[in-house]
């Protein structure tokens, strides 16, 4: 329980005066009338007139009772739930050719499938997340700006993340450089980019070291994930160093996923780490108490007028 006006129960200390007034004024000799008394009344008029003296504690206490609902009294309970503001994200998908290779040993899923369906999981679980798309091989293209329209982005990632649509190669820099410019104008809690690839960039416009210190200095964490190359795919080389480098450099985290299953849970670690992140909000629900001492303050009010109107009536 807590007050929303506390300071206002300093009024409590005019109390006691307030009492000594009314007991006061209650000793005070009235202008009566003399009449023969009935002698069966005699007694019982003497005690009710002690007892009817002690009738201010009513009033005061009723008036201890409205200084108290004034003060606004509120029974209170916590209820803790996901922030309001959200995290923008930006999925980076390499979609070179060497995407198109198996993830693991018997698994009969490309590594861009598997990529897509995880994404699209990770989309599907997003609440108050923006999310935008960029698809990368020699150029990074821009599937979509940050939006709140996660079926339109699970639409891209089904059919428009595939590779031949640009030129091949590996363009982490980049890629990553344009994830950043997504996110630079964003205000959200939180702002990150999760990159995915399984080679190393081979595009110099743009190196990853440039890349990562630009996300550095707009505040965005990148989260990398790396895919590495079976044994048969002698000619796939995934630079985990670059991919350690940015993450460490944008205070994100490096993912190695060698299937399906270590990549979804690559990208359910970042869900909850992003979330723990930003943290929860909590929401105070607050029951008003007044109206429940004032009604209190009524009833004593109601007694002590009753009191003396029938039981605790003085004759005239």
């Amino acid at each position: 329980m807590r007050l929303a006006d506390p300071e206002l129960l300093l009024l409590l200390l005019a109390l006691p005066i307030f009492g000594w007034l009314l007991l006061r004024a209650g000793r005070l000799p009235a202008p009566r009338f003399l009449l023969p008394a009935a002698p069966a009344a005699v007694g019982g008029t003497g005690r009710r007139a002690r007892i009817a003296r002690w009738l201010p504690v009513l009033r005061v206490l009723a008036a201890a009772l409205i200084i108290a609902a004034i003060a606004r009294p509120q029974a209170v309970s916590v209820e803790a739930v996901e922030p309001a503001e959200g995290i923008d994200v930006v999925l980076a998908i390499d979609a070179s050719s060497s995407m198109s290779r198996e993830i693991g040993e018997e698994e009969g899923e490309t590594r861009l499938d598997a990529a897509r369906r995880v994404a699209r999981d990770f989309v599907g679980r997003r609440l108050d997340d923006r999310v935008g798309l960029v698809m990368f091989q020699r150029r990074a293209l821009v599937l979509s700006p940050l939006t709140l329209d996660l079926d339109a982005v699970d639409a891209l990632l089904a059919e428009s993340v595939r590779s031949g649509l640009l030129v091949d190669g590996t363009g982490i820099g980049i890629a990553l450089a344009e994830s950043a410019n997504l996110l630079r104008a964003s205000e959200a809690a939180s702002r990150i980019v999760v990159l995915l690839t399984d080679g190393q960039n081979n595009v110099p416009d743009i190196t990853p070291l440039q890349a990562a210190a630009v996300a550095r200095a707009l505040g965005i964490r990148v989260y990398t994930v790396g895919l590495p190359g079976l044994e048969q795919d002698a000619n796939v080389s995934l630079d985990e160093i670059s991919l350690i480098y940015i993450a460490d450099e944008t205070g994100g985290r490096y993912f190695r996923a060698s299937n399906a299953g270590e990549l979804a849970a690559a990208y359910d670690e970042i869900a909850a780490l992003e979330r723990g992140i930003v943290g929860v909000e909590e929401r105070l629900r607050a029951r008003e108490l007044a109206p429940w001492l004032l009604l209190a303050a009524v009833l004593l009010v109601l007694a002590e007028l009753g009191l003396r109107a029938g039981p605790l009536r003085s004759a005239p």
